[in-house]
C-alpha cells in the first residue's frame, strides 16, 4: 500500500521545472535593515518641526524671519553722534588767497611825493583790518600809483610796487584792531607829465597772499 504525498514535497516533486526559491538569511537582514532606517527618517522628520526645511544646497533653512540673529539693523551701530562732525579741529593752512584771508584795505593815503635824478617816488599809508579766522605771520599787498592830470577825472598808471609785512608771534596779525604801513612806489618821472604833488596821485592796495600763524 502507498501513502499520498499532499505535502509540499509532492507538489515539488510532481512539478520539477519550477525553481525552489529559499529566503536567504543576507535578505531577510536587509529587509529588517531597511524599516529600521525608515523608522528613523519618520522620527526625525517628526522632531524637526513643520518650520525646518532643508534648501538645495544641504543647508537648514529657518521660518523665523530673523536674519542676522540679534534683530539688530545695520544703520543701528553705536559711535555715531548725529552731528556730522568728526571731532577733529581745523588744520591751519600754509597759505590763503586774497578772497578767503579776510584782509581788508579799508584806505590808501597818499603822505607825499618826491622828485629827484629823474624819478618819483610816491609816498603812501594803508590802512588794514583782519575780518577773517586766522591770525597772520606773513602779509603781501600789491599797491599801484596813478597820476591824475589836473581838470580831468582820468587815471594814468605810472608804477606799482609789492610790498610784504611780517610779524611776530607775540604781535601777530589778528582782528584785534587796525594796521598801518607804510609804502613807497618809485617810477620814471618821464612816464607823466604830472606834477609832484600829493593831490595829483592816487594809490590802491590788494592783498595778494597771506600765511597764517
Amino acid at each position: 500500500m502507498t501513502a499520498d504525498r499532499d505535502g509540499p514535497e509532492s507538489d515539488r516533486a510532481d512539478r520539477p521545472d519550477r525553481p525552489i526559491r529559499r529566503a536567504s538569511r543576507r535578505g531577510v537582514l536587509a529587509v529588517g535593515a531597511v524599516g529600521l532606517l525608515a523608522g528613523c527618517l519618520v522620527t526625525s522628520e517628526e522632531e524637526g518641526g513643520p518650520d525646518t526645511r532643508q534648501t538645495d544646497d544641504g543647508a537648514n533653512e529657518s521660518d523665523t524671519g530673523d536674519d542676522d540673529g540679534d534683530g539688530s539693523g545695520s544703520d543701528g551701530g553705536a559711535g555715531s553722534d548725529g552731528d556730522g562732525s568728526d571731532g577733529e579741529s581745523e588744520t591751519t593752512p600754509d597759505e590763503v588767497g586774497p578772497d578767503g584771508s579776510g584782509l581788508v584795505v579799508t584806505d590808501a593815503t597818499v603822505l607825499g611825493v618826491d622828485e629827484g635824478g629823474g624819478r618819483t617816488t610816491v609816498r603812501a599809508r594803508l590802512t588794514v583790518e583782519n575780518a577773517g579766522r586766522f591770525e597772520y605771520g606773513v602779509v603781501e599787498f600789491r599797491v599801484d600809483a596813478y597820476a591824475t592830470p589836473a581838470g580831468t577825472d582820468e587815471r594814468e598808471a605810472v608804477g606799482f610796487e609789492y610790498d610784504t609785512e611780517r610779524f611776530t608771534g607775540d604781535d601777530r596779525f589778528d582782528g584785534s584792531r587796525p594796521r598801518r604801513f607804510d609804502v613807497e612806489i618809485t617810477f620814471p618821472s618821464r612816464r607823466t607829465g604830472v606834477r609832484p604833488e600829493p593831490d595829483r596821485y592816487v594809490v590802491d592796495a590788494a592783498v595778494r597772499r597771506a600765511e597764517p600763524i
